[in-house]
């Protein structure tokens, strides 16, 4: 589920640094060092120092560290996804909202002559990285926690760091801002990138789901004679083993597939349009001119590009629940058809390892009568992570397990089984949840960690997300996939939410 240096957060950090000095000067000798890499900056990236806080251009987020970054040009609005929350700054204010908690900065974003301004400190500490500054060799460090451990809550208030003075330089130009619509996107990969990579592509429930890590800019539009939206992709090409889970001609670098489950879709086709520029385009053929819809969510390692055909939001139905005394459970198969999740060392993925296990524990519950029994997906289908969440509240569930298999990115041999709550409430559930699972695995303890996931912030009752196994590990993930064993651990969390509800 989850990538080992996630760069969806680890790219979060690069806004705030806060530096104890003067009023306003620049630096151009400061160097940025991210977990003991030194990020490549060019010469007209400067760092500003305003009222104490190292200022870093916007255009530094959103392609050096690929993180997924909007502009709002009418509102002077940054909004920033990590998956600790999303964070906001406006040029000028000096507080920032951070997952809906406002938050005092030390100094206001500015623009200056075109080029946007940020502080560097704030979002590292929010993200959850410890930020240090050599004063002696003008040197920020800034330092993940575990390398495949999500950051934790974002911290309330960042404190300074001594900086001597800096020269004044010029201050250079800004590139242009994306336009609503065409934001970068965070990388899941445990380097900075440029460009990025598609994992996979699906359609359901009348959207088309866009898999990728990297940092890319989508620009999409709509098309006549045919009818048609295309999405433009440059600087992108195709993850090695897109070839392997879609329909895809890898001599051609193109390929299709029908949409047979909608009156306003017939196909989706993909391809490589342009070599040099490593543009690819993804073409959905409609039935008419049809109006639509795009947005992105990411949660750490994930990033989804969506594109929405419905004609406006349709909410999540009210579950039919009746009042008979039972506890209701929502078992959560983490993502599904074009977000395929993980691909693990043969290639499996982990879409199909979350449902096959969740499809298990489902027959389990439904043959215990102190339970009910939701699922947020009962096949290969693309379920936004808000929806998964709004099902289990509009249920008043009383419990929601979210299951998911690892990856380690570059390190096969990285294993184990961890456990992921966020708030007080999902503690005890994902503790007993976690001893269960554990002893059915028999994996390494990778232990019970807090992690800001968006199932488990936004779902009212106590939850849980269970990270079984590595699939990029090659023994675990050949064992993941074993009918045998995934019986065992289906049973194991049974178990576990019996002990939890104190059911016999």
């Amino acid at each position: 589920m989850k990538k080992v240096g996630f760069f969806a957060m680890l790219a979060a950090l690069i806004f705030c640094l806060s530096f104890a000095g003067q009023a306003r000067a620049q630096t151009s000798g400061a160097t940025i060092v991210l977990d003991g890499q030194a990020l490549s900056l060019q010469k007209k990236d400067k760092v500003e120092i305003i009222k104490g806080s190292v200022m870093v251009p916007l255009r530094v987020i959103a392609e050096n560290l690929a993180l997924l970054v909007s502009w709002n040009q009418q509102k002077a609005q940054v909004k920033i996804l990590t998956g600790t929350g999303d964070i906001e700054l406006t040029i000028g204010r000096m507080t920032a909202s951070v997952g809906g908690a406002e938050l005092k900065l030390n100094a206001a974003p500015v623009n200056r002559s075109g080029t946007t301004l940020v502080p560097l400190r704030f979002i590292g500490e929010a993200a959850g990285f410890e930020v240090g500054w050599d004063n002696t060799k003008k040197v920020v460090t800034l330092a993940s926690s575990e390398a495949s451990q999500p950051t934790p809550t974002p911290a309330a208030s960042p404190t300074p760091i001594p900086s001597s003075p800096a020269s004044p330089t010029p201050t250079p130009a800004l590139s242009p801002t994306p336009s609503p619509g065409t934001t970068p996107t965070p990388a899941a990969s445990p380097s900075p990138v440029s460009g990025g990579q598609i994992k996979g592509i699906g359609w359901s429930d009348d959207r088309l789901a866009i898999s990728f890590v990297g940092s890319l800019v989508p620009k999409t539009y709509a098309a006549s004679d045919p009818a048609s939206i295309v999405v433009e992709l440059p600087k992108t090409s195709f993850d090695p083993a897109f070839a392997s889970i879609q329909n895809f001609d890898a001599a051609a670098q193109s390929g299709a597939f029908a949409v047979t489950d909608s009156s306003n879709a017939s196909r989706v086709k993909y391809a490589v349009t342009d070599i040099a520029a490593q543009t690819i385009a993804i073409t959905i053929e409609l039935t008419g001119n049809k109006t639509f819809t795009t947005y992105q969510e990411a949660d750490f390692e994930t990033s989804v590009f969506v594109i929405d055909l419905r004609t406006s939001a349709v909410p999540t139905p009210t579950p039919a629940i009746p009042d008979n005394g039972k506890k209701i459970v929502v078992i959560d198969p983490g993502h599904g058809d074009g977000d395929p999740g993980g691909v693990g060392a043969t290639n499996k993925l982990e879409k199909n390892f979350n449902l096959s296990l969740a499809l298990k524990v489902e027959s389990l519950l439904l043959n215990e009568p102190a339970f009910q029994v939701l699922m947020t997906r009962r096949d290969d289908t693309f379920v936004p992570r808000p929806e998964r969440a709004s099902l289990a509240n509009a249920a008043n569930a009383d419990a929601f397990v979210s299951i998911h298999a690892n990856i380690a990115e570059g390190k096969p041999t990285v294993r184990g089984t961890e456990t992921y709550y966020y708030k007080n409430s999902g503690k005890g559930l994902a503790d007993i949840m976690h001893k269960h699972v554990l002893s059915a695995t028999g994996f390494t303890d990778r232990k019970v960690k807090n992690a800001n996931y968006q199932v488990l912030r936004e779902t009212t009752m106590p939850a849980t997300l269970l990270e079984v196994g590595f699939l990029s590990n090659a023994t675990e993930e050949s064992i993941l996939f074993s009918d045998s064993f995934q019986n065992r651990v289906a049973q194991a969390i049974v178990d576990g939410l019996k002990e939890y509800f104190g059911v016999k």
